[in-house]
């Protein structure tokens, strides 16, 4: 059958033929209604007749079409024409690899970038259910822009177990294909063992195909061969490869020895994943000597040497123009796929976590509304109606599982950023009576291929995440975020912050055995994560040195890629196995207000976008801020602000945390690379103090009355984090607290300071040395801001009460005075506690917090 130049196929009319085969002809068309160039494929009439043709053909059709990866043919339509079905496809522009041996075999390096996108092409079906079953160079297509892809799943078998359609457009269960025993399907060459016997095959059959067409791309001839089709067959039975020339073909051990693997008769022998061959080819990549060098060393004569530079930089010329029109006509033929945002949530407040349900058509979410506390909600995907759970205040969706049923954390208390800690519980979807779990727990992630979870917890100094629940994988005094498994359930990805309460760190994976590896470089704010339903990358969401927060993605082997920049910061929530994304984007401000004293009207003081107050001047006229947001840098920026509403000075980097007794100097924090930085507040030049044996600092730190002689919390190698003392013309420091016990709030004697352990039990701490005393009166929920003006009170208040009181306690007889009241006329959006400064007597105070205004929104499109 050949189909006339300019004949219309529905909305499709025909330009040329391009090329024919045993399934079918292929055509370049132009699709009229997108004005874009597609290939068509079509069956002829005469093998349209052919029942076992034609269900082939129409399996190509649906198992492809259910495909959406960039290594794998894109299927746009599906039809017929004159009784001759017809499949249209994206038109590729370059050469298959059958076509590129021809010539020579490939370079190492080449061969292993070609084999990993066919690699994760595999993965990307596997996961659908769908194995190949006829790979071959003659089903590979390497385009001129550098991608490999996978032509021709007409021979493609769903797996013989449960698969869930996955086409959102189709409520249609998934169809299986039954094949006969003792029916050969492939091509001679590349069939894998159990393929030649006629034997069921699963997706290990096509790691061995697999393996036959890269050994074919390193050496240029085939695995298996001999003088007949049956001959060929017998050999793939029997006989093993002929040996790689590694000194020849260039190629190191490591890959001789992943091919190998590949090849194994025996399908258990085999890598049990086409997962596992992209990660183990990336990995080999990444190591020293993967490539021989013997083939690069052969020498050439100079004089030789000298005639080839003409005709290399001549070729290198015509190369770079060739490459520059291909980049031109590239540009000008395609129209990039622009993301589809929908908006999901309309209300004020903050979204803590949101998740798909196992089917991608339900989201349930976690969100404090208007100032409540955090609750549940569930909608679906195309209907903006929220439903409330109804479930108790304070319980925070944390994980659905395959089976549908919820891990959530109950009674969560907030921690930092959007880490909450409460106890975790498994509870229906629809609601009812939680079970509980287990306590002190922050994150948890159902398996999507079992019923373990991955859980993080508190366990005294260390953050532990353990998978499945009860061998620990991991732990850190820092702390563990965003915990998710993979859709293979072998490994956890999670983000990893060195230090307590800071958002900076980098993406990092463990598998069952503990081995760990990181992905990326440190960031200085993440916030967000979960993988790629193709399982080869981890998408997430993070920030350099203050800017806004974008959507990034990492390969196994840690090569990070841009997906998503907008002009608001946003937090990636979750991936459906369709590829639908959650994101939440925030409005995030930190307004700050204050009251001098003898006044009785507050100012507002905002300045800049994130920022922490932290010291406020006895006569209330001016105070130190940190601020994290925009701009700030890695290590953030320190400003002098004053209460009459003048803008303010930036001092230098660093967290801010105290002035000097004479206002001279301002004790600045770095963490990257660890220093303690006297920065002067007018002229002078900054001080850097000596770090000895200090590892790592905490944001705490205090003058000393004396002036002479600061407080800080540092952590030295081996040891738990604890208070110092240490002077700033010179000398060690010496720890003044237990390990574990942080504090520097000092009283106005400089002989005491408020310390608290690890369960924000609070105590008073002598400075020579001594048992803590108790605080009459300080209940656990009790913050405390700062002492009063002699040594014998505190004032304190509790940050869930609104409007917030303020008492001023009497460390004697345990005695609270209501000093005043405040609360902030917005509640809605309102992360964490409020902070709270005040001048010693009490009178002028000035209050800040972080408000996130969040929506919630499903994007389509990303990749």
């Amino acid at each position: 059958m050949n189909i006339a130049t300019g004949t219309l196929l529905g909305r499709y009319e025909i330009r040329a033929l391009i090329g024919a085969g045993g399934m079918g002809e292929v055509y370049r068309a132009t699709d009229k209604s997108l004005g874009r160039d597609v290939a068509i494929k079509v069956l002829p009439p005469d093998l349209s007749l052919n029942a076992d043709r034609l269900q082939r053909f129409e399996q190509e059709a649906r198992a492809t079409s259910a495909l959406n990866h960039p290594n794998i043919v894109a299927i746009f339509d599906f039809g017929n024409y004159q009784g001759s079905p017809y499949i249209v496809s994206e038109l590729l522009t370059g050469e298959t690899l059958r076509d590129r041996l021809i010539t020579s075999a490939l370079p190492a390096r080449k061969a292993i970038e070609c084999a990993v996108q066919i690699a994760r092409g595999l993965g990307a079906a596997h996961d659908k259910g769908i194995i190949h079953r006829d790979l071959k160079p003659e089903n590979v297509f390497l385009t001129v822009d550098g991608h490999t892809k996978i032509l021709d799943f007409g021979l493609a078998k769903l797996i013989d177990e449960p698969v869930a359609a996955d086409d959102s457009s189709s409520q249609a269960p998934t169809r299986r294909i039954s094949t006969q025993p003792g029916t050969v399907l492939g091509s001679a060459g590349y069939m894998s063992p159990e393929q030649v016997r006629g034997r069921p095959t699963d997706s290990r059959s096509d790691i061995f195909s697999f393996g036959a067409v890269l050994y074919e791309m390193v050496t240029g001839q085939r695995a298996f061969r001999g003088e007949s089709s049956v001959e060929t067959m017998n050999s793939i039975l029997k006989d093993e490869p002929p040996p790689i020339d590694i000194m020849e073909r260039g190629i190191g051990p490591a890959l001789e020895r992943f091919i190998a693997h590949c090849l194994e008769k025996q399908p258990q022998d085999r890598f049990q994943s086409a997962r596992d061959l992209a990660f183990n080819l990336e990995s080999i990549t990444s190591q020293s000597g993967v490539y021989s060098s013997v083939s690069g060393s052969r020498l050439t004569p100079p004089a030789a040497k000298s005639r080839k530079w003409p005709m290399l930089a001549a070729l290198l010329l015509l190369s770079a123009g060739l490459l520059a029109l291909v980049f031109f006509l590239g540009r000008k033929m395609s129209t990039p796929q622009l993301p589809v945002y929908t908006q999901l949530t309309f209300r004020r407040g903050s979204i803590y976590t949101a998740r798909f349900t196992p089917d991608g058509k339900g989201i349930y979410f976690s969100a404090a509304w208007n100032g409540n506390p955090l609750d549940i909600s569930s909608m679906r995907v195309e209907s903006p109606e929220v439903q409330n759970l109804g479930a108790m205040p304070n319980t925070q969706v944390l994980s659905i599982s395959p089976s549908g049923e919820m891990a959530v954390l109950l009674r969560s208390k907030w921690q930092f950023h959007f880490i909450n800690l409460g106890t975790l519980a498994r509870m229906p979807l629809t609601g009812g009576a939680p079970r509980e779990i287990m306590e002190n727990v922050q994150e948890a992630d159902w398996s999507p291929v079992g019923n373990n979870m991955a859980v993080v917890r508190l366990d005294h100094a260390q953050n532990v995440l353990e998978f499945p629940s009860g061998k620990k994988l991991y732990s850190t005094e820092g702390y563990i975020s965003n915990v998710r498994i993979s859709p293979q359930g072998d490994r956890v990805a999670f983000m990893d912050h060195p230090l307590n309460g800071d958002s900076r760190g980098s993406v990092m994976i463990v598998d069952a055995n503990g081995a760990k590896q990181k992905l990326t470089e440190d960031w200085s704010g993440e916030d967000g994560l979960a993988w790629a339903p193709s399982g080869d990358e981890v998408w997430f969401t993070a920030t350099r040195g203050g800017e806004l927060q974008a959507l990034y993605a990492t390969s196994l082997s840690g090569k990070v890629r841009v997906i998503l920049r907008t002009p608001v910061s946003i937090r990636l929530h979750d991936i459906s196995a369709d590829g639908e994304v959650l994101l939440s984007a925030s409005h995030e401000s930190t307004p700050i207000t204050g009251e001098l004293p003898g006044e009785s009207r507050e100012r507002d003081l905002s300045w800049l976008t994130g920022v922490r107050v932290t010291e406020l001047s006895p006569d209330g006229t001016s105070f130190i801020f940190s601020e994290y947001g925009q701009g700030s840098g890695s290590n953030y920026a320190i400003y002098l602000g004053h209460t009459d509403g003048s803008p303010g000075v930036r001092l230098g980097d660093g967290y801010g945390l105290g002035r000097s007794p004479d206002g001279k100097w301002v004790i600045s924090v770095l963490i990257n690379p660890p220093q303690i930085v006297l920065l002067p507040t007018g002229a002078g030049q900054a001080r850097s103090l000596e770090r000895f044996e200090i590892e790592q600092y905490g944001y705490g730190a205090a003058w000393l009355p004396d002036g002479k002689n600061i407080v800080f919390l540092g952590k030295e190698k081996g040891h738990q984090t604890r208070t110092f003392v240490q002077n700033v013309n010179g000398g060690s420091p010496r720890p003044v607290t237990p390990e574990g016990i942080a504090g520097y709030l000092v009283s106005p004697d400089g002989k005491l300071l408020v310390g608290k352990d690890l369960n924000e039990t609070k105590a008073l701490y002598s400075l020579d040395g001594g048992e803590p005393r108790p605080i009459p009166g300080l209940e656990a929920e009790d913050r405390v801001i700062r002492w009063g003006t002699d040594p014998q009170s505190l004032y304190v208040y509790r940050d869930k009460e609104r409007p917030l009181k303020i008492y001023k306690l009497d460390i004697a007889t345990g005695r609270k005075e209501l000093a005043r009241e405040i609360a902030p006329a917005d509640p809605a959006g309102v992360l964490g506690p409020i902070n709270v400064l005040l001048t010693p007597d009490g009178k002028g105070y000035i209050y800040a917090f972080a408000r996130h205004l969040t929506d919630l929104f499903l994007v389509k499109e990303l990749k």
